[in-house]
Formats: C-alpha cells, structure tokens, sequence
C-alpha cells in the first residue's frame, strides 16, 4: 500500500512539473489601442513591483520606438530615465532617433524585438526594482547606448568605463538609477554639456553583444546600487529571465480555468495580469522614500503606492483578499501610513 502512494505521489509530481503555464495565453497588446480614453502600455515587470518597462510609442498601432523608460513611476504618467540602443554615423538627427520595430515579443516576464534600420536586437527582462537589457549588434557600425531625462530636471554620467548613473526629477521627487555594463565605454558626448540630460555613450564597433544591467531607488543611487547588486548579482540574462518567468508562472497558475476557448483564456488571463499592475511596493530592502511627508522611513514591511483607484473594477480588491490576503493586508496598512 505504501509503494502504491509513493508510486502515485511520484506520478503526480511528475505531471504537475509537466502541466501547461498559463502566462502564453497574456497578450500585453490587447488595449493597446485607445478610442477615448488612454490605450494601455504592454508592461512588463513582476508582479505589484516598483520598476515597470515597456517600449515607449504612441499606442500599438505606431510604428516606431522613441525610448525605453528604465521605469515607469506612475501607472499613467511620470516615465523616467530614457534608454536606446543605436547604430551607425552620429549626427545631429541622433538625438532624435526612433527606431522601426519588427518580430516584436510582448510577455510580462520578456521583451524582445528587432529594428529595421540596422537589425539590431534587443532583450529585456526584470527583477523588482532591477532590470537588464541585453542588446545584439547586427551590423560592423559604431555602437551606442543613449540615455535620457523625460522630466524638466536630472542629470546623467559615466562614472568609470563601465558605469552610468543618474537622477531625475519630476514634482519634487525625486528617482535615481545606477548602470552597469559588460562592455567598456569608449566615448561619451552629451546633447548639452550645461545640464547632462542626454548621454550618447559609445561602446565600438568589435562588440556584437552589450548587457546593460541597472537597479532603480527613491532613496539615492547608493541605494539603486544596492538593489541591483542584490537581485543581479551576476551577468546571466537567462537566470534574470528564468526567475522571472517563474514568478508570473506561479502568480497566474492561482486559478485554473477549465472550459472555454484559447480566445476566452486570452481575455481572463490577460485581465488577471493586469490587475497585478499596482499597486506597486516601493520599500527597498529595509527602508522607503514616502512621498507622502518627503521621508525616508526604515521598515521591513511593504509600503505600496499608485492605486489609481477610480480605474479599478469594484471587485478588484475582493479578488486579491481571496488571492493575496497577506498582500491585500498590506496595502490597507500602506494607506493607514499616508493619512499618518
């Protein structure tokens, strides 16, 4: 009898290992395309987590790329620190420059995607308040990465030939990310030298594969540091991109629907994934930047933002006290914090 059990709990095992993820049925380009009100944006980023990535355009229907925000700070306004890869001769146009996407690939874990103008490639996946981007050089051109300020105030250096910093400024608060590449620089030249805000940052022509990995904080650049160097340690796309298909794959695996067609499994699955959009918790391994008194306030607890209330459904949050109740818990305590 005890054989049969272990036979059976193996065999179980074994087919739950097998069983089919639910993360190919989220499509982040539904809604992409708004009549009245604003489309949505195919984020991708973990889940309620602080960085959030997507290709910056008008809406799906635009054809071309103008940047990569390193993250979003808000669900529907503030971008902040622009990145692009770029090939061939500069000129003043560079600073310009979209790019024509193809062969794009849209999932909450992994973005990719292809330019016409030079076929170059590009790869990204995140951690919570981390992400990298790994890039494919296509083409014997100069290669360069160039960076950004969306907002009215920040900044943007090389600190030594494998490192890129910043911060940037939007209604008083303030967000600063540190870089980090596997390359070096080999040149450096801003748009304008008087106030840093955009970086053209040279890599040569030899290298054909450049990772750039960068962490984000409220807090400083010491801390974005840290908060890299804690969930990237290492230059290893695949595992960032693993860890984060794990993530998602276990997140939508908490309802199983059975019936249906693909097409209905599309919508519900892809609706469950947003709904894990924000709030998002900005606590940073021990400590968080409040907006809310401009303090920087120790504490091992999660303190969630960026609700945007009026856009939920009512039963958004009844879901998550069945899904996440611990979560959910914590995020009514987050707003008890602010009114404090």
């Amino acid at each position: 009898m005890f054989r049969y059990l272990f036979l059976s709990s193996l065999f179980f095992l074994f087919l739950k290992g097998f069983s089919q993820s639910n993360l190919p049925y989220v499509d982040p380009s539904i809604g992409g395309v708004g009549i009245i009100l604003e489309p949505t944006r195919p984020t991708v980023h973990l889940p309620n987590s602080m960085l959030r990535f997507f290709p910056q355009r008008r809406d799906h229907l635009d054809d071309q790329i103008g940047n990569f925000p390193l993250t979003l700070t808000s669900h529907r306004r503030h971008l902040a620190f622009a990145f692009l890869p770029l090939s061939g001769e500069k000129n003043p146009e560079t600073w310009n420059t979209r790019l024509t996407y193809f062969q794009e690939k849209l999932s909450p874990y992994y973005y990719t995607t292809s330019f016409e103008e030079s076929g170059d490639l590009l790869e990204f996946s995140p951690q919570s308040r981390s992400g990298y981007f790994k890039v494919h050089f296509k083409n014997n051109m100069d290669h360069y990465l160039r960076f950004g300020i969306f907002n009215d105030k920040g900044e943007i250096w090389v600190s030594n030939s494998r490192n890129v910093s910043g911060f940037e400024e939007f209604e008083g608060i303030k967000i600063f990310f540190y870089g980090e590449t596997d390359t070096d620089i080999v040149s450096k030249e801003y748009r304008n030298s008087s106030d840093k805000m955009w970086l053209l940052a040279g890599v040569g022509k030899q290298n054909k594969k450049v990772s750039f990995k960068y962490g984000i904080s409220f807090i400083s650049i010491e801390q974005a540091k840290k908060n890299l160097l804690k969930e990237i340690p290492e230059w290893d796309f695949e595992k960032v991109k693993k860890n984060a298909y794990a993530v998602w794959d276990k997140t939508l695996s908490q309802i199983q629907v059975k019936g249906g067609s693909d097409a209905q499994k599309r919508v519900f699955y892809t609706a469950l994934y947003r709904s894990y959009e924000r709030m998002v918790d900005i606590n940073e391994y021990g400590s968080y930047y409040s907006a809310y008194d401009n303090k920087i306030h120790s504490s091992d607890t999660p303190f969630y933002v960026d609700n945007w209330i009026w856009d939920n459904y009512i039963a958004l949050e009844p879901l998550h006290m069945i899904l996440n109740p611990d979560r959910e818990i914590n995020q009514i305590n987050s707003y008890i914090q602010m009114y404090k």
